[in-house]
């Protein structure tokens, strides 16, 4: 068969701008800022890298080449245009790599984004805009260099001879590329894998089962690869039974009066303080003075951590006294104990927030006019909306001398201005260099520090707001929600990886009753409920219904030899945080994949401190858990 002239031309054309594609493909590869520094890249992976590139883009050169047969005049006008799809996906699976450790076509970044990233358009900032921009500005010049080339190619021999040889030369590449990288020590593969996870544009595919996603293990210590786990088994059906048996019995636990109990208001006031993604490093003298001296003469919690990656799930257990688990059975979430039991002792109770997203993300179930006597939220203003939010909380504590039959009161104060990307008071920009509100958004490595400056003159100036707060008469908490990843896990904010920098938070308790102690053992949000109880004198039916325990009866044994666990946002996930003992040996816990609506339980392997898998998972600590939470 006779091609047409316009065919041969554009083939021509093609083979150039193919050429011009899979270099300009390698080079994003290789050069972009968002990745694990180039020095730790050996030369075997670098050629591997490389026959990616050529692989991925030969899909669109066939498409290509199989067009121009059919439509040659609109093959050769669109095209050339077919290229721009893989870098184009790549470079987006990178951004949403490093800003959620989730693959962009992956199910769980779908849920996600069909979930949860239209209600974080509050805290839009242009610097999100930046990987976006430099996407466009990068696919603008690859299309005029390769056009141009191409033409240069349609005219001139000599140039259609070289690329085709440099195309030739490429594929060979490929090939070697792929059998070398075959060849390579499984073990040391799956490591380079995981350590160069945007490096590599394979496991930005669905079908490429890149080792990131980890369905059910990682590299064990002994080097060998781990298989996938057996179907855990349990017997469904009597699970379910107990589940239902507990939740029923939440419902029972009630206030119940003693001889020792004295009158309500002889009780103190408590104010809950819940700082937006705030980190367990914010606690010290140089950055939070007033929080770190209230938590000196108090109880410091330093290995505190949420009830999950996300405030959805850290507020449930602050005010359920629960493991997160728990959140998605309505039936709980619906019945928050804190409230119940303290307007049971007589408390009056009252929410302030800086924000009015409680309805978005399915917390109006706990936080809503309904639950509380007073309720005072309005739209977020960062620094402004959180100042107003902690005047109206002093003036619901103040004069308790003039309340009805002065009643004790219980106040939740929720602050957002240190959620990114954190709000600044020019008085308190004490460290430097910081950058500015509008920073990229994911970050690279290089910006780090500014960021991370940025956050802790956030962290201050909300330290210098809350200096009224602290005073002798009121029982005072003050928590992060959640924790906040700066990179440290491989990705930046919360909500998205089980890892120890987006679930440990700042926690500290001060006030009548509470003497001055640190705790070093591990604590989670399910103990204040019980804590604040106990400070406040109320004694209630059964207490082993909550989960967590009175910090101030609490050994450190029990403490330390207690399983619990934290969730995750997005998908059925949690991570068993194994006893203090057992941390060394058994990694920093072992992922789950637990759901309470059907009755889902599948171990899938231990997990590092940034979430990575290390090894199989420890069914028997999964048991041990399971028979605690539906004692």
């Amino acid at each position: 068969m006779t091609l047409p002239a316009d065919s041969i031309r554009f083939r021509r054309s093609l083979w150039v701008q193919w050429c011009c594609w899979c270099v300009g493909m390698f080079v994003l590869v290789v050069l972009h800022p968002l990745g694990a520094p180039l020095s730790s890249l050996g030369l075997g992976e670098m050629v591997w890298i490389g026959a990616q590139c050529v692989l991925l883009q030969f899909v669109p050169l066939s498409i290509a080449v199989a067009w121009s047969v059919r439509r040659p005049a609109v093959a050769a006008k669109y095209g050339p245009y077919l290229f721009v799809g893989v870098p184009i996906g790549f470079a987006v699976d990178v951004v949403v790599f490093r800003s959620s450790g989730m693959h962009f076509f992956s199910a769980d970044f779908a849920e996600l984004a069909r979930n949860h990233l239209p209600r974080l358009m509050a805290f839009f900032s242009w610097g999100m805009l930046v990987p976006l921009l430099a996407i466009g500005g990068y696919v603008g010049i690859g299309l005029v260099l390769s056009k141009h080339c191409g033409r240069l190619a349609v005219r001139n021999e000599q140039v259609n001879r070289v690329c085709h040889a440099i195309s030739w030369g490429l594929l060979v590449i490929a090939a070697c590329g792929a059998v070398r990288w075959l060849t390579f020590d499984p073990i040391e593969r799956m490591a380079v894998q995981q350590a160069h996870a945007t490096r590599h544009p394979f496991y930005a595919v669905p079908w490429s089962g890149a080792p990131m996603a980890a369905s059910a293990g990682g590299i064990d210590h002994d080097r060998s690869i781990v298989k996938p786990v057996e179907p855990f088994t349990f017997d469904r059906n009597r699970f379910a039974g107990q589940v239902s048996g507990r939740i029923q019995q939440m419902r029972m636990n009630v206030v119940v009066e003693t001889d020792s109990d004295g009158p309500p208001d002889a009780r103190p006031d408590i104010l809950i303080v819940v700082c937006e993604s705030l980190r367990s490093e914010m606690l010290a003298p140089d950055v939070m003075p007033h929080t770190f001296a209230a938590a000196q003469s108090g109880w410091w919690l330093k290995q505190h951590f949420s009830g999950g990656n996300a405030t959805s799930l850290g507020m449930f257990s602050l005010v359920s006294g629960l493991e997160s688990i728990w959140f998605y059975r309505s039936q709980v979430r619906f019945a928050p104990a804190l409230n119940r039991l303290f307007r049971q002792a007589g408390y009056e109770l009252g929410f302030f927030a800086g924000h009015d997203d409680w309805r978005a993300f399915q917390m109006d179930a706990f936080l809503s006019p309904e639950q509380f006597d007073r309720y005072e939220i309005e739209p977020m203003d960062w620094l402004e909306s959180d100042r107003r939010s902690i005047a109206r909380v002093k003036r619901f504590l103040r004069n308790r001398d003039l309340r009805p039959l002065a009643s004790p009161r219980l106040a939740i104060l929720f602050l957002y201005s240190t959620h990114m990307p954190f709000a600044v008071d020019d008085a308190q920009a004490m460290d430097q260099p910081s950058a500015s509100a509008d920073y990229p958004i994911p970050f690279p490595e290089s910006w780090r520090e500014s960021v991370w400056n940025r956050y802790r003159n956030a962290a201050r100036t909300l330290d210098a707001e809350l200096a009224g707060l602290f005073h002798e008469e009121a029982v005072v908490v003050l928590v992060g929600d959640h924790g906040e990843s700066f990179l440290d896990d491989g990705t930046v904010g919360h909500g998205t990886k089980l890892s120890h920098a987006q679930t440990q938070t700042a926690a500290m308790v001060t006030g009548p009753g509470v003497p001055s102690r640190p705790i070093h053992a591990r604590t989670m949000h399910a103990d204040i409920l019980p804590t604040l109880l106990a400070i406040a004198g109320i004694d209630v039916s059964m207490p082993d219904q909550f989960d967590g325990v009175d910090l101030g009866a609490a050994t450190e044994e029990t403490l330390r030899s207690r399983i619990f666990s934290i969730s995750n946002l997005v998908g059925r996930n949690l991570v068993l945080l194994p006893p203090a003992e057992r941390r060394s040996r058994d990694g920093w816990g072992t992922r789950v994949e637990f759901s309470l609506l059907d009755n889902t339980i599948q171990p899938h392997g231990k997990i590092d401190r940034n979430g990575d898998p290390i090894g199989p998972p420890d069914e028997d600590r999964l048991r041990d858990w399971m028979k605690r939470i539906v004692r």
